[in-house]
């Protein structure tokens, strides 16, 4: 759910000795010989640099004065201003150009989680938000999850949503595990559940359940891969596209079979993990996929399932959040009702447990 507090802020007009880059790097006057902003007099904290944190906020998320100032819906002048005050109280530069851009100073990267920490403080301070009311609540919550995990939570927690919280709206997106830490941190999904292998340190998560891989072929294709050497020789139907974000399912596979330094013959890709099953039942390619998967479709698909002929990791799902959301009440309550649907109300009727 995004939020848009934290609109507008006012920040302390300084005298510039010259005049505004279009980047926005304008200098304060103060520097010391070495090209250092000077070191700023000690001064108690001031209402004006609550302001100044939002946009330091700002400016250390998007890297860029521009950028910042459209996020707060500033002018990007009054942006420079505040990014020249905030070197000075500072004494260090924290933005510094590089290339078409801009980097963050050491000292910008050590305080970055500090200052998020406080705007998430300022949130929740000033968010006047009272006990969670689910009848009359709403709003949108955005969910991040692949297809296949879909398939397990979702349907209940839509039923759970117009039982308990008639008013809010579900939007499921899938997943892409490169932009997660951006999408969580802005807004663009409040939830992600799925295989994140790399989680950056400032994101919330716990394990929710573990999927083990089986093969799947069609039965009119003959016998399953027994050993690496047939598993080698037949061509593969993987999920991941041009068009689609990268699948840490295949990259898993991907990864184990390059330690032995082998790879797939990948015939056919598609964008849909659930078209992959009626790709190998109608042709004589094969998949690895979770083995619940493969024996849900083998109910319904002529399939037949086989063990990975190699040492492959299983499939560790966590649902991931952001600090941003971890104190607001709706957000809370989506969090354990995925909780309570995973594994033991599974979207397909029955319990995820039996089927690895």
């Amino acid at each position: 759910m995004r939020v848009s507090r934290w609109r507008w802020p006012r920040v302390p007009r300084l005298k510039w000795s010259g005049s505004h880059s279009s980047t926005g790097s304008a200098q304060p006057q103060s520097s010391a010989p070495n090209g250092r902003i000077a070191e700023p007099d000690a001064a108690p904290v001031k209402r004006s640099n609550i302001n100044l944190l939002i946009c330091l906020d700002a400016l250390l998320t998007e890297r860029s004065v521009t950028r910042a100032a459209q996020r707060l819906e500033m002018s990007q002048p009054g942006m420079s201003n505040a990014l020249a005050r905030l070197r000075e109280l500072t004494g260090d530069p924290l933005l510094i150009r590089s290339g078409n851009g801009f980097l963050l100073t050491e000292r910008a990267q050590a305080i970055a989680r500090k200052v998020r920490s406080g705007i998430e403080l300022m949130d929740d301070i000033f968010s006047n938000e009272g006990p969670l009311d689910l009848q009359n609540a709403s709003g949108t919550l955005t969910l991040a999850a692949a297809e296949s995990v879909g398939m397990v939570i979702v349907p209940a927690l839509a039923q759970a949503l117009a039982e308990q919280a008639p008013g809010v709206t579900l939007n499921v997106r899938a997943p892409d595990p490169e932009h997660l830490r951006e999408w969580l941190s802005e807004g663009e999904c409040d939830i992600a559940v799925g295989h994140f292998p790399d989680l950056h340190p400032d994101l919330r998560s716990t394990p929710l359940f573990v999927q083990p891989l089986s093969c799947i072929s069609a039965r009119h294709a003959g016998p399953p891969p027994a050993d690496l050497a047939s598993y080698l020789r037949r061509t593969h139907v993987v999920f991941g596209s041009p068009f689609s974000p990268r699948s840490t399912l295949e990259t898993t596979i991907g990864r184990a079979l390059a330690a032995a330094g082998h790879d797939r013959l990948r015939t056919v890709r598609v964008s849909s993990v659930l078209l992959i099953p009626y790709v190998v039942a109608g042709s004589c390619h094969v998949a690895t996929l979770p083995t619940w998967l493969c024996r849900h479709f083998a109910g319904v698909l002529p399939l037949q399932l086989s063990a990975v002929p190699f040492d492959v990791p299983s499939i560790d799902t966590v649902m991931v959040w952001h600090e941003r959301t971890h104190r607001q009440a709706l957000h809370a309550w989506l969090r354990e009702r995925i909780r309570t649907i995973v594994p033991g109300q599974a979207g397909l009727g029955v319990d995820i447990r039996q089927l690895v």
